[in-house]
């Protein structure tokens, strides 16, 4: 019976497998941010709310919240929303970019509180306004990290206080 060398096979595989890795792709500084998401009706946990992830406007996860919680995992360069869908409530679609340069590679966390709307306040109304991010979540540079871009989300909640005031005209 031959021997068969082990070794120098091992040597050729990882060879041929490494040339095929396109490390012009990969930077040094290339991060990825851990999303863990609480979802609340009325303060109470939501459970088995509709969560989809869209990565450049295609659906790449869906899942349900478990114990009000769900989490993702996104690279940078990527322009993320998620969309947490319940019924009888309003969706809320979250934009997050992970596009921006961070200050060094590595791993991120950022923490959501989602908390839901009853549809029924707003009843009545032109609702097109909330095909648009309810927030904005990207890196601010000079704090190092993860946050909500505040002008924006104080916008959606004066158009979120305006369409509450036109439905109970409506009644």
């Amino acid at each position: 019976m031959r021997k068969v060398k082990i070794l120098p096979m091992l040597l050729v595989l990882f060879v041929s497998l490494s040339s095929a890795v396109d490390t012009s792709k990969v930077s040094a500084n290339t991060s990825s941010l851990g999303i863990t998401g609480h979802v609340f009706d009325k303060g109470e946990k939501v459970d088995g709310a509709l969560v989809k992830l869209y990565q450049n406007n295609t659906v790449v996860q869906i899942t349900e919240t478990k114990k009000s919680e769900f989490q993702f995992i996104l690279f940078s360069g990527i322009l993320y929303m998620v969309e947490i869908h319940k019924p009888g409530s309003i969706t809320e679609r979250i934009q997050i970019s992970t596009e921006e340069d961070t200050q060094f590679g590595g791993k991120y966390l950022y923490e959501l509180n989602v908390n839901l709307m009853s549809i029924d306040k707003i009843k009545g109304v032109d609702m097109s306004e909330l095909d648009f991010p309810t927030a904005i979540v990207k890196y601010d540079k000079d704090e190092g990290e993860y946050m909500h871009d505040t002008a924006y989300r104080r916008k959606v909640k004066l158009n979120f206080k305006e369409l509450k005031q036109q439905a109970q005209v409506k009644r």
